[in-house]
C-alpha cells in the first residue's frame, strides 16, 4: 500500500500534535530545567543552584501580592513524568515561593489550586509557620502552568453497570455501592 503525500502530512501533523502538547511547560524549558530537585535539596547545595532554571510544582499555599510583586507559597510535591502535573498522592517535599513582577490575582491563583513553575532559582528567605522559621526556596518565574482542579465524582456501579447474565441464578446479584475516586 502506498501512502499520498496528503496522507503522510496528516499523519505528521497528528504525530506532532500528539507528541507536543502532552508536557504542560514547554520544551524549551524543560530541556534547560533542572529536574526532580526539593527545595530542600537546593537549599543544601544553594551555591551551585543559584542562577539555574529549575522545573517544581505543586499545591498553593497563599498569593501575597506586595506593593511591587507577587509571591506564591506552594507546598511542593513530584511532578508526572509525563505531564508535568503534580502527584496528587505523593508526599510533600518543602515549600517554596515563585516570585513574579505584576499582580497576580489570589481568586484564581487560590489555595488548593496546582501548580508547575519553570523558574530561576534567585534567593532564599526565612518566614515563619506558625512559631517555627522556616527557610524557603525563591525562584523567579520564567513560566507557569495553572492546572485546572480536579473533580471529584462518584462511580455508581464500582464493577461496571450491572447486566443479566441468563446463567447465573438470580440469588448470584448482589447490590453494588459506590466508591469515591479523584480525577
Amino acid at each position: 500500500m502506498k501512502l499520498g503525500l496528503g496522507h503522510l502530512i496528516v499523519l505528521s501533523v497528528i504525530v506532532l500534535t500528539i507528541g507536543g502538547c502532552v508536557h504542560a511547560i514547554s520544551r524549551q524549558n524543560r530541556e534547560l530545567a533542572l529536574q526532580d530537585l526539593t527545595p530542600d535539596s537546593i537549599l543544601r547545595g544553594f551555591d551551585t543552584y543559584r542562577g539555574k532554571l529549575v522545573l517544581m510544582g505543586g499545591e498553593i499555599i497563599e498569593t501575597k501580592n506586595l506593593e511591587h510583586e507577587t509571591l506564591i507559597e506552594v507546598l511542593q510535591r513530584p511532578l508526572s513524568r509525563n505531564t508535568d502535573r503534580p502527584l496528587e498522592d505523593e508526599g510533600a517535599d518543602g515549600r517554596f515561593f515563585v516570585k513574579y513582577p505584576n499582580f497576580i490575582d489570589p481568586y484564581i491563583y487560590a489555595q488548593g489550586r496546582e501548580i508547575t513553575v519553570a523558574g530561576i532559582v534567585t534567593g532564599k528567605k526565612v518566614s515563619k509557620i506558625g512559631q517555627k522559621d522556616y527557610t524557603y526556596v525563591i525562584l523567579e518565574n520564567r513560566e507557569t502552568h495553572l492546572w485546572p482542579e480536579r473533580v471529584d465524582y462518584y462511580e455508581p456501579y464500582p464493577y461496571g453497570y450491572p447486566y443479566w447474565y441468563p446463567y447465573y441464578p438470580w440469588w448470584y446479584y448482589r447490590p453494588y455501592y459506590p466508591r469515591h475516586y479523584h480525577h
